[in-house]
């Protein structure tokens, strides 16, 4: 019988074939196969977005239309009303038509509850809480932007997933990006101040994070405090009535404290690299200065491109990678090495701790970004991402041992093609929407204690192993997988 997350299916199947040796070939154009590789791994970069899948998608163009103008228009109201309180928003999410809406079609399927909360910087933070409508509890996650104006609705995709497996999840814009104000304030001046400024600094996202973690911590009896600020900063800050902050999780009943995650992309997954520093799993909370001598109830961490391989390891982490290219993907006339591609994983697995490492299959740096007409993307991507990272969770953070044991076979049942539902072309999870170009690997504990290794997902997954230019040209997936 089959068993199921609702964001995709999760299908046991055993592992087929042998471990294959790749073929002794050029990994250069001279090798004929290698260079029908590059060619179809640089095609798929750019399907979604700039390419065909939206700009011909009539649909799209009739969902984004009416919420391009409704967004772009209530956050000039909003930039209007900041000002009566000294506050001034200078990121895209609110200047650009568009920008504050991710992906137009699933806008609606989930309403996340608006808050507002103050970092430590004074800058007024503007987030969403994601949830199912249930009591719970709810175990919790931290989603983290990345930089150059990475806006939290590009990430909303990640959030409905997880809201709809049971998860209350708070998104959250950096300091001068998407929806949250550009500068800084003292401890209840209206006075805009260089705190904070400017926006892509990497404390921004580091004590930004910790901030967006506090915030969901808090509740009406412990009110919100931002990292570094005594209860007078807070209350003077309060006293003055500034705009509409919060300064409690309005939806804290439904929170298991005990039980968070951590996700972040780019700068943001630097940023939770860092942070899952301060879990109180580990000691490193009580020296790691962005703890500030406080302990988090973090039990695990993904990290959307890439991973930081120069922290020290607490808790379970999956490293999620693209597959070489930024943001313009190029042809390669010879092949990458892969050697450093699991640096970060080789650290967490020294360190006797759980790690999962993917690469998508012809995936750019934006892969994890939901934005809009300009991004070039695959199609697959956030389906593939999705299902892993929400596995994932489901692995470290669930408190039911079923959900445990289901995450588990998610996370070594879903490389592998099942062979009997139409071919692995149909499933982006697929060992098959892996890269060729660099490996993947795991080493994790399931709920009964046993340990699981591999080192190449593919050759795991019965598949060409990496490296393989002929057997990847022959085990090819779609570009655009139905469903």
């Amino acid at each position: 019988m089959r068993r199921s997350l609702s964001a995709v299916s999760l299908v046991p199947a055993a592992v087929a074939g042998l471990v294959l040796t790749a073929p002794a070939a050029a990994d250069d154009y001279s090798d004929p196969a290698y260079a029908e590789f590059d060619a179809d791994n640089v095609a798929r970069s750019s399907v979604r977005g700039t390419q065909r899948a939206q700009l011909t998608d009539p649909e799209y163009h009739a969902a984004l239309a009416p919420l391009a103008a409704r967004t772009w228009l209530e956050n000039l109201g909003g930039q209007v009303e900041g000002l009566r309180h000294g506050r001034v928003y200078t990121g895209l999410g609110r200047l650009v038509p568009g920008g504050a809406v991710g992906d137009p079609q699933d806008y609606h399927d989930v309403r996340p509850v608006d808050v507002s909360f103050v970092s430590r910087t004074g800058a007024e933070l503007h987030g969403h809480l994601f949830w199912d409508g249930e009591q719970g509890p709810h175990p919790g996650v931290v989603i983290t932007p990345g930089s150059i104006q990475g806006m939290q609705q590009s990430y909303w995709w990640a959030a409905r997933t997880l809201a709809r497996n049971g998860y209350l999840v708070l998104t959250w814009d950096a300091q001068g990006q998407g929806d949250s104000e550009g500068f800084g304030h003292d401890p209840g001046s209206p006075v805009p101040a260089p705190d904070g400024v400017p926006s892509q600094q990497e404390a921004n996202f580091d004590e930004g994070t910790i901030d967006a973690l506090r915030f969901l911590l808090s509740e009406e009896d412990d009110p919100y405090v931002p990292g570094g600020w005594e209860d007078d900063d807070a209350d003077a800050v309060r006293a003055k009535g500034q705009g509409t902050l919060h300064w409690s999780n309005p939806l804290a009943e439904v929170l298991d404290a005990t039980e968070v995650g951590l996700a972040g992309h780019s700068l943001g997954a630097r940023a939770v690299s860092k942070v899952q520093e301060c879990s109180g799993s580990g000691q490193r909370w009580r020296s790691a200065e962005l703890c500030g001598g406080r302990p988090y109830p973090i039990r695990a961490v993904v990290a959307w491109d890439a991973l930081a391989a120069n922290v020290t390891p607490v808790v379970p982490a999956m490293n999620q990678q693209a597959d070489g290219y930024f943001l313009t993907p190029q042809p390669a006339p010879r092949a990458p090495d892969p050697t450093g591609h699991l640096d970060a994983f080789d650290r967490w697995r020294q360190a006797g701790v759980d790690v999962y490492d993917i690469t998508v299959r012809g995936g750019t740096h934006v892969e994890w970004n939901e934005i809009p007409y300009i991004l070039p993307t695959t199609t697959y991507g956030t389906r593939q991402v999705g299902y892993y990272t929400l596995a994932w969770f489901e692995r470290h953070l669930r408190p039911e041992p079923e959900r445990r044991e289901l995450g588990t076979e998610a996370l070594l049942d879903g490389p592998v093609p099942d062979g009997h539902t139409g071919g692995a072309d149909e499933y982006p999870w697929r060992a098959n929407f892996f890269s060729a170009r660099y490996p993947g690997a795991f080493d994790f504990t399931g709920p009964d204690g046993n340990r699981h290794a591999a080192e190449d997902l593919r050759a795991y997954a019965g598949l060409s192993p990496v490296g393989d230019w002929a057997g990847a040209n022959a085990d090819r997936p779609d570009e655009r997988p139905p469903g």
